[in-house]
């Protein structure tokens, strides 16, 4: 069973959050969405794991529970929390791609839920790989278990 974490889909925000005023420098935008995101992971895998222990396939209707109650939230909650960190100068373009195609993953998760026991939808998938080249180690596509 794998479950798909990332980053989502949100206006990255313009304005500086950083102590300075400045826009976050790129080290410090990864720094804090890899936190976010390994905060957000931490939870889905959790509910992953209440799945994978499961003696047997878990009921679609427990699946549906658990991947609109937890893993959707989870990755809404990171869209939100890293969309308002700002990107870094010249790097806008980039951060919103990534979340972008994390927002596409989200819906297509919520459209078919249990088709996460197979595996990520393509747009979380594509968001990962997006997130890894950025230079993220925690944002992005793991296993579950």
């Amino acid at each position: 069973m794998v479950f798909a974490v990332g980053c989502g889909d949100e206006e990255v925000a313009t304005t500086p959050t950083t102590a300075t005023g400045e826009p976050p420098t790129k080290r410090e935008f990864i720094s804090e969405a890899d936190r976010i995101c390994f905060s957000a992971d931490s939870q889905i895998e959790a509910a992953a794991d209440d799945l994978a222990l499961a003696e047997r396939e878990p009921p679609p209707a427990e699946v549906r529970r658990i991947v609109l109650g937890v893993v959707v939230p989870a990755l809404e909650t990171e869209v939100r929390a890293i969309g308002s960190l700002g990107a870094p100068r010249g790097d806008e373009a980039a951060v919103e791609e990534i979340l972008a195609a994390t927002e596409r993953g989200i819906a297509q998760i919520e459209a078919e839920p249990e088709a996460v026991l197979e595996g990520p939808p393509p747009a979380l998938r594509q968001a990962g790989r997006l997130a890894r080249a950025y230079g993220s180690q925690e944002c992005g596509i793991r296993p579950a278990g």
